[in-house]
């Protein structure tokens, strides 16, 4: 599981060409997403429902970052043969967003 996070944070990090801020609370939060999310691909679980007027806002609304989550969507489906759901995309997107939203202060 561990191996997913530090992937994940690195798809991240590149995408954005940025070092992680990793004493900040949304780069925690982002984690700790993250350490879920982890465990539901390893235990096959996918969370949520598919949900696509969220996907569409989040979509419309945070592009940089859902194009850095369809990226991890990639990663996860190539690595791991594993689907995220609509709404799990969302929660990514909006947990990238609000890490970004820290970065550009």
């Amino acid at each position: 599981m561990t191996q997913i996070v530090v992937c994940i944070s690195e798809i991240v990090r590149l995408h954005f060409a940025c070092d992680l801020e990793q004493d900040s609370f949304s780069f925690n939060r982002f984690i700790t997403h993250l350490r879920y999310l982890a465990q539901r691909i390893v235990s096959g679980v996918s969370g949520g429902k598919n949900d696509a007027f969220l996907y569409e806002q989040a979509k419309t609304n945070y592009p940089k970052s859902f194009i850095c989550t369809q990226k991890i969507v990639t990663y996860i489906k190539s690595s791991y043969a594993f689907e995220l759901s609509l709404d799990e995309q969302v929660y990514l997107t909006i947990h990238i967003q609000r890490f970004r939203d820290n970065i550009d202060k």
